[in-house]
């Protein structure tokens, strides 16, 4: 589905550029050094943290928001910020990278503007500084497209010390290393912390006695410390030694939630060491009140004794994950010498993942309650998860893909489809979430015809995308005139933005599309317009197919099609009026096959058109049916879907009029408000087969009686050449055809007047907006104010600068 960011809202936004320049609180890192105040010239990443916490001044930093308690925003530029000691924040800060993005291209995973890049902005602890520290402040902090690597502590934290609230959002943590917590340590006391991690790499980390990736506090004055540990979309991966004991070692009343992540090729000791340590011993307290959910995950390819080691204290969830081809156990008991055969839960549940068991290599040992099933009359136990055993991980999953523009830059594993029952693919529940790259795991599409291709849950981090045609069950038409203006409203304001292609440099590439794309889209239509027509594009709501290949390097990558017609083919076809029931082959339309009724796919438009020959709306006898059918050019692949359309009145259209009453005469006008005004939202009458169909209400003479006024100042009088009851609901109300004759009371008024009226087309619907006639006077008295309406006006781009900076978003992918 396109999702331009709409030039209406651009344009706006560009309006009100100084505006936003001016009220700009950022704080400007212009120099890569480490300076700290000597150097009034340059504003260092050190002294904008100085600057955020004391409100004022340092070095050449500007101070950013200074009213008390607010958040201050750091940017850096694209390249290495080298540090000689810890980064100490003792206020609220977000700190921000370059934008790793690339206007010239669209993303090839979203196929929008812009694409997105590597991270391009770095901060070192050149393998012997920690990089932040906030153990004497717990300020929050939000870091943003930002890589730390080479981070150094001799205790705790190699990269980070959180002392408070700490997030890492599309960036990454690499190679660095502490005794505990070699890329993160949690430092929470009594109040609970959150360490927040999305769509980030941590890789090359490493502990010596906790946590390569993350340790935490346990306890302090005798009671349990409180973390909260959020880890989505990330790829954990290649940390740790065969001598670090653990990657994430949990404890205290810790809640910790892990989600659509890959945690692959992590070492620990392979005697004693686990990925994920969630267990009490002496001095390491796990308390009954911790929580841990893995959702969604990849956890494969992990070389230790336990890949999660857990015990009876609080409660384990495994939801939809690949925990499988681990050396050592990937699961194990950490009480009665690791046998579950007689434990009831052990506070763990587990729900549709895929392990292997029976104490093979890899195993995931779980009371049997989370394994099996149990006939409570034959006792026969049936696996409720997929059995991995005797089978390998390329059996299942690609290999490792590496870095690139196709994974959101993490390595990341695919499932691999054969269509048989070991398949990650498609095993069942619609509460999937978002996968890995960001991307909605679509399981919401009906498919009446075919529902054994319905996408549900997969099991891992990534959802396979397969090819769905979705049912499309409320459709009606719409305004013809509000979709040619909006087309035309596209068309102005992108090449408003093409006129200034310095300014707006990095929204040329897309705004020359939309240009392009509207342009035909607005010629097609007016060529091709039917009477209340469906224009149905139907790559909308479909779901593309990712292809598997490999790059120059051998590398596996997967790419999803952009649905387009290069990629795609549509046909399109009318069912018929009715009802339908069932599906599959329990499929049935109970009906009419009415010739009346049209479904085709027109190229021209790339639309699906619905329309009538006639001009019969939906009624008793049903809607109509039509379906489609989208085929891949390569491979061949299809899908169809069913469309439900029910056709609508659209409204007629009031326009404003304006007449002028010559002051000094007999202050009299004749007008016809209908010559203004028109029915053409429901599309051309021409494409009828009754093409002499009336726009508006005629009375019992045949003759046009569709004005009915509404409002009128009491100064004035108006006679019509001709009057009847109104249509519909407002029978009681007189309408008036022909021409109003309208005459002031007062010859020598100096006031000018409003009259407010609406009008019925010829099915007696009325008008959604009511209309004026403005007589203006041509008094010399020009402050005159009119009598019975008015109002100020506001300049278009005002209003729409408003309506942009309320609804204005920046250009990016569905985060995780």
């Amino acid at each position: 589905m396109k999702n331009y960011k709409k030039g209406i809202l651009c344009l706006a936004v560009l309006a009100a550029m100084p505006l936003i320049a001016a009220q700009d609180k950022t704080i400007y890192v212009n120099t890569f050094a480490d300076e700290n105040g000597e150097n009034p010239a340059n504003c260092s990443l050190r002294e904008a943290i100085q600057t955020a916490k004391d409100n004022k001044s340092f070095g050449g930093c500007t101070p950013g928001n200074t009213a008390n308690g607010q958040t201050d925003i750091i940017q850096l530029e694209a390249g290495t910020y080298l540090l000689t000691e810890e980064l100490k924040p003792q206020s609220t800060i977000r700190i921000w990278g370059k934008a790793p993005v690339d206007f010239t291209r669209k993303d090839p995973i979203t196929h929008e503007y812009p694409a997105f890049t590597e991270t391009k902005t770095t901060i070192s602890g050149g393998g012997k500084n920690r990089i932040f520290n906030t153990a004497n402040s717990g300020a929050s902090v939000e870091l943003t497209h930002i890589t730390l690597t080479d981070g150094y502590s001799a205790d705790y934290g190699g990269a980070v010390f959180a002392a408070g609230p700490f997030s890492v959002i599309d960036g990454a943590i690499l190679n660095s290393r502490a005794k505990n917590g070699g890329a993160v340590y949690a430092f929470a006391r009594q109040t609970e912390k959150e360490i927040s991690i999305s769509g980030s790499r941590l890789e090359g980390n490493k502990a010596d006695q906790a946590g390569s990736v993350l340790a935490m506090e346990c306890g302090a004055d005798l009671m349990n410390t409180q973390s909260a540990i959020t880890i989505s979309a990330s790829s954990i991966i290649r940390n740790g030694s065969a001598a670090d004991p653990s990657i994430m070692d949990i404890c205290g009343q810790a809640t910790v939630r892990i989600s659509s992540s890959t945690i692959a090729e992590n070492t620990v000791n392979p005697q004693s060491g686990s990925i994920i340590k969630a267990i009490s011993t002496d001095g390491h307290t796990l308390s009954s009140s911790s929580k841990m959910e893995l959702l969604s995950n990849t956890i494969v390819s992990n070389k230790a004794f336990s890949t999660l080691l857990y015990d009876d204290n609080g409660s384990k969830a495994l939801v939809y994950n690949v925990l499988a081809f681990n050396t050592g156990k990937s699961c194990r008991y950490a009480l009665n010498g690791g046998d579950v055969a007689e434990i009831t839960t052990a506070g763990i549940s587990a729900v549709k993942n895929a392990f292997q068991t029976d104490g093979v290599e890899g195993a995931c040992d779980l009371p049997d309650a989370q394994l099996y099933d149990t006939d409570t009359a034959t006792k026969e136990k049936k696996f409720k998860h997929i059995k991995l055993n005797g089978m390998s991980l390329s059996d299942v999953l690609t290999p490792m893909l590496v870095p690139n523009e196709y994974n959101a830059y993490l390595p990341m594993y695919y499932p691999v489809n054969h269509s048989t029952e070991t398949d990650l693919v498609d095993v069942g529940g619609d509460t999937c979430g978002i996968d890995q790259r960001g991307l909605e795991r679509v399981t919401n599409g009906t498919l009446t015809l075919n529902p054994d291709d319905k996408n549900t849950c997969d099991i891992g981090s990534i959802e396979n995308m397969r090819l769905t045609a979705a049912d499309l069950k409320s459709l009606k038409n719409t305004s013809y005139v509000t979709l040619l203006d909006y087309y035309q409203a596209e068309i102005d304001y992108a090449t408003q933005i093409l006129k200034y292609p310095v300014e707006n440099k990095d929204l040329i590439a897309a705004y020359t599309e939309i240009l392009k794309e509207n342009t035909e889209l607005l010629a097609a239509t007016k060529a091709n317009a039917k009477y209340r027509a469906i224009y149905l594009d139907p790559f909308a709501q479909a779901l593309p197919n990712a292809v598997l290949s490999t790059d120059s390097q051998g590398n596996v990558i997967a790419k999803p099609e952009e649905l387009n017609t290069d990629n795609y083919t549509i046909t399109a076809e009318a069912i018929g009026v009715g009802s339908i029931s069932g599906e599959g082959k329990e499929f049935k339309f109970t009906g009419t096959k009415d010739p009346n009724m049209k479904c085709e796919w027109v190229p021209a438009v790339k639309r699906i058109m619905i329309y009538r020959l006639d001009d019969e709306l939906t009624g008793g006898l049903g809607s109509s049916y039509c379906k489609y059918t989208i085929t891949s050019k390569v491979g061949h692949q299809t899908s169809t879907g069913i469309l439900k359309a029910d056709f609508v009145n659209i409204a007629p259209i009031a326009k404003d009029d304006s007449y002028v009453i010559k002051y000094g005469s007999d202050l009299a006008v004749s007008v016809n408000p209908l010559e203004n005004d028109s029915d053409d939202g429901d599309g051309p009458v021409s494409a009828l087969l009754n093409p002499d169909k009336p726009p508006f209400f005629k009375g019992a003479d045949g003759k046009d009686l569709a004005i009915r006024i509404v409002n009128q100042p009491s100064s004035i009088v108006i006679k019509a050449d001709r009057s009847g009851p109104c249509p519909t609901d407002y029978i009681r109300d007189t309408c008036y055809g022909g021409n109003l004759n309208i005459q002031v009371k007062n010859n020598f008024s100096p006031f000018s007047y409003a009259i407010e009226y609406d009008i019925f087309d010829s099915e007696g619907l009325q008008s959604t907006k009511t209309a004026k006639i403005y007589l203006n006077n041509t008094s010399v008295d020009s402050n005159t104010k009119a009598d019975g309406g008015g109002g100020g006006s506001v300049g278009v781009l005002g209003v729409f600068g408003l309506i942009g900076m309320a609804a204005f978003r920046t250009f990016r992918r569905k985060q995780k």
